[in-house]
């Protein structure tokens, strides 16, 4: 059998990838926005409270994201209860984010709910493709992650695969 030709993989991969993010999309919608909060504000929670806490600039470079556009989410999280500012300790112009307890019981659902899907996926496959899948989207992350940094906005957070 010849080998698959590369132009040909590309396109397979590329549209493997579009139906990962439309399943991904229809799914965070018929789960009330990432259990309630919007999308980013999920991503930000689910940040947040791997880190305990971050300046906004930290955070902005682990969500891959400028900093003035990921304030507003932060800002809608803070509103909402989810988060809170304190200035921080080594840079008095910065502030640290930190989760409050409303902030940590909203991560809890979102860990829970997403946790819950890929359990389900992954019981839908044969013990040996499900650890293949895993390994393969946790390569596919730190490819992706170190692909183009700074050209096509896919450097990822600080160069390191999320998995999520």
């Amino acid at each position: 059998m010849v080998e698959e030709g590369l132009e040909a993989k590309v396109e397979r991969f590329r549209a493997g990838l579009r139906e990962i993010e439309r399943a991904v999309r229809a799914r965070t919608r018929s789960e009330a926005l990432c259990c309630g909060v919007t999308v980013a504000q999920c991503h930000a929670i689910t940040e947040i409270g791997e880190a305990g806490e971050l300046t906004l600039k930290e955070l902005a470079a682990r969500l891959g994201l400028d900093a003035s556009t990921l304030s507003r989410t932060v800002e809608g999280l803070v509103r909402e209860g989810l988060a809170a500012r304190t200035p921080a300790l080594r840079d008095r112009r910065a502030v640290q984010i930190a989760l409050t307890g409303k902030g940590r019981t909203a991560l809890d659902r979102i860990q829970s709910t997403w946790g819950d899907i890929c359990a389900e996926m992954l019981r839908g496959l044969p013990p040996e493709k499900s650890e293949a899948l895993v390994a393969s989207v946790a390569l596919a992350a730190r490819t992706l992650a170190g692909c183009c940094p700074g050209e096509c906005g896919t450097g990822g957070p600080g160069g390191r695969a999320q998995e999520r």
